[in-house]
């Protein structure tokens, strides 16, 4: 909300119970002021009940709400009279309420409806991640027994949500995959193990359509453990090496630009992690270089059998799609190729967005027909691109400048194009003829040589 207060669509029990407690903390602990406040759309009086609520108020009955939440109060207060020390307990559940107690969220959509997210999350048509049902089998009690298995129970909760919070981290999120993960992120991690595991460890396998696939496997192999804590371990510094795997991929930025490709065009990270391990950096990367290579399959060749980019065109049946990825390319080849390690491309804008392949000039030079040839296609994205429609050259270029210095993304390869970098001779700069599309052409042709020959810059 504007005002930094939160909407709870569920849990509003929760956080009354505990809000009650603290109120009965704060009568005998001066400093456990409680850290948040509660207010009802619809019970404006209850808030105000809450915020009084003590051993003098407790039993206020004018309102049905102050009734039950005094039977709550009243509850927890004989709770602890019982106790061998009150004040102990108190003290012991006060600290171990502020310093161990953590809420898990979920923040929806602004639009939603909330009416409708409380039906549905009461009504049970919201599940369970694979990550939570995981999280519960790793992390039950039993599992942990003594003070130096406590130690690691911590230690796995704190490097669960450690990894869970680099992947919410979305640059590192859209470089790893193509689309939003409604859930918990982590199950991407759990996913790939999943299946390493259900081929590897497993002796009866699990159809991967079964429901909560993950879930099951990870259960199934662990009830065929011979020592569950040993199981644990082995699976934890899986999931860590993964993570590590991941990050380092992120880091290194000609790994980042490849991979990230890669992963744009339908290669999984699972694939790319099969076909570089345990290989070294140098040969990870010629690997990874001859993965991109495979997009040159099926372009047409000139007399001296070197492939000729300029033929490329909308009218083939799959060339949209090539198309679209030979630009993409263009883009992050330009970036590998480059001499300083500066700029990433932005993933997570290319693929949140929409992106059109937009015609440079919207006619031929000498013709009405269009000129659907990659010498007079570029990437732009689609609401840019449909705000100018057929405007001109020059106009398109004017739009081009002012989205860039509003800070919006504009591929480098775009901009260059409508600048008429690759240009040998710029001079009219009012259309984009003839020679400027040889020309580009020519320097797409340059950097994408350069790319798979010398791997990008050394």
């Amino acid at each position: 909300m504007q005002d930094g207060s939160y909407e709870v669509v569920d849990g509003q029990q929760r956080l009354t119970t505990i809000y009650i407690f603290m109120k009965i903390a704060q009568q005998e602990i001066r400093s456990a002021v409680p850290p948040f406040e509660l207010s009802y759309q619809t019970r404006e009086e209850s808030a105000h009940f809450l915020q009084k609520l003590s051993d003098d108020t407790w039993n206020e009955r004018s309102n049905i709400d102050f009734y039950y939440m005094g039977q709550a109060y009243k509850a927890m207060d004989q709770w602890l009279d019982e106790q061998p020390d009150r004040s102990a307990a108190v003290q012991e559940l006060n600290t171990k309420m502020r310093k161990s107690v953590f809420f898990i969220w979920y923040e929806i959509p602004a639009d939603s409806d909330p009416i409708a997210i409380f039906t549905k999350v009461n009504l049970g048509k919201i599940p369970l991640t694979n990550a939570e049902l995981i999280k519960a089998l790793l992390l039950n009690k039993d599992n942990f027994v003594g003070t130096d298995m406590l130690r690691k129970q911590l230690r796995i909760a704190a490097s669960w949500d450690r990894i869970e919070q680099g992947l919410q981290n979305e640059r590192f999120w859209y470089f790893l995959n193509d689309s939003e993960e409604s859930g918990t992120r982590i199950d991407m991690i759990f996913d790939l193990l999943a299946d390493e595991y259900n081929s590897n460890t497993l002796e009866n396998h699990i159809s991967e359509k079964q429901g909560y696939f993950s879930f099951l496997v990870f259960s199934a192999a662990m009830e065929a453990a011979d020592d569950r804590n040993k199981f644990i371990d082995v699976l934890w510094d899986d999931v860590e090496q993964i993570y590590a795997e991941f990050c380092s991929w992120y880091e290194d930025l000609d790994k980042y630009h490849i991979i990230g490709y890669l992963i744009s065009t339908g290669i999984n990270a699972a694939k790319i992690r099969a076909l570089t391990a345990g290989k070294r950096k140098s040969e990870a990367k010629a690997i990874l270089l001859d993965q991109t290579k495979l997009i040159k399959s099926g372009i047409v060749k000139d007399d001296k059998g070197k492939i000729d980019w300029g033929m490329l065109t909308l009218e083939d049946s799959t060339g949209r799609k090539t198309i679209r990825h030979v630009l993409l390319l263009f883009n992050i080849a330009t970036l590998v190729c480059k001499g300083e390690k500066q700029y990433r491309f932005p993933f997570d804008i290319y693929k949140k967005e929409k992106w059109d392949i937009e015609h440079i000039h919207a006619t031929a030079d000498d013709t009405d027909e269009p000129d659907d040839s990659l010498g007079n296609l570029t990437l732009l994205d689609s609401s840019t691109n449909r705000s100018y429609k057929n405007a001109p050259f020059q106009e398109k270029r004017a739009v081009i400048i002012d989205r860039e210095s509003k800070g919006q993304f504009v591929p480098l390869c775009t901009k260059n194009v409508f600048l008429k970098v690759y240009s040998a001779s710029p001079g009219d700069m009012e259309l984009w003829n003839v020679a400027d599309k040889r020309d580009y052409i020519a320097k797409l042709t340059e950097i994408l040589d350069q790319f798979w020959n010398k791997g990008g810059a050394q």
